[in-house]
């Protein structure tokens, strides 16, 4: 997904954080779909470039001026974009595996739901139709 077509889809969306947590989850399921996969998999791979995409276009998306997080968040998420992009360098490298990836993307969704948020199925989430004008 291209930065434009993210800053599109949140734009057009009524609840950007729930397009977020859906864009998180389906990305997210991949990676745990091929969690035991061998890091020359093709499929492992493609979940890797998708996860490194994702966080490529939040990373842009932070470093915009009129981004409207609060700035020690939008930091500390800064920080994460630089983290999954070193680990997703290692696992390609066959140097290590996507646990931290898997941990990292969760962390992210839990704190899209919100504190006391009734959450949906995550495989409901997952399989609804979300264009993204790609």
């Amino acid at each position: 997904m291209s930065i434009a077509a993210y800053h599109q889809t949140i734009a057009e969306c009524d609840d950007p954080r729930k397009i977020e947590y859906r864009v998180f989850l389906r990305i997210t399921l991949a990676l745990e779909h091929n969690r035991s996969a061998d890091w020359r998999s093709a499929a492992l791979k493609d979940a890797l470039w998708r996860n490194l995409e994702l966080w490529n276009a939040l990373r842009a998306d932070l470093l915009e001026d009129g981004n409207a997080l609060p700035e020690a968040l939008r930091a500390g998420l800064i920080s994460l974009s630089f983290a999954v992009d070193r680990n997703t360098q290692r696992v390609l490298r066959g140097e290590g595996g996507i646990d931290l990836l898997l941990h990292i993307n969760r962390s992210v969704m839990q704190g899209l739901q919100g504190a006391g948020a009734v959450a949906q199925p995550a495989r409901e989430l997952a399989t609804e139709d979300l264009s993204y004008g790609t």
